[in-house]
């Protein structure tokens, strides 16, 4: 307790009934950074994020036409015959499955950066990620 700037303080005072003892511990770094730099880590930052959610889409698009495939009897409509239709659900469902293992994988390269904590790393321009 050599440095009394860096402990917290410790009110005993009964200013209220409801409050039985106050601590505040309100120290904290200051980041200064330029309006123009905030926003361009901020921007490249916002895409690596949409990649944590970014598998959602393509996982509900992927179900549905699995579970229309199996469970749908496709018959002749509009002009276009059974078989037809069936492709189409069959590619529907192929390329939703890619979509989903892009979107997966992605997420899986890009997890570390798209944190809170490297986030703010990034901001403070530090290297303790």
């Amino acid at each position: 307790m050599e440095n009394d700037e860096e402990v917290a303080s410790f009110d005993t005072s009964h200013e209220s009934r409801f409050i039985n003892e106050r601590r505040s511990n309100i120290k904290s770094d200051l980041i200064e950074i330029t309006e123009d730099k905030l926003e361009n880590i901020l921007l490249k930052h916002i895409k690596k994020v949409g990649t944590r959610k970014g598998w959602l889409a393509p996982l509900g698009i992927f179900i549905s036409v699995i579970l229309a495939n199996i469970s749908a009897s496709f018959s002749t409509k509009f002009g276009i015959s059974a078989n037809t239709w069936e492709a189409t659900f069959i590619l529907a469902n192929l390329g939703s499955g890619l979509w989903l293992l892009t979107s997966l994988v992605a997420m899986w390269l890009n997890w570390k950066e798209s944190s809170t904590e490297f986030l703010i790393c990034k901001i403070k321009d530090s290297d303790e990620t």
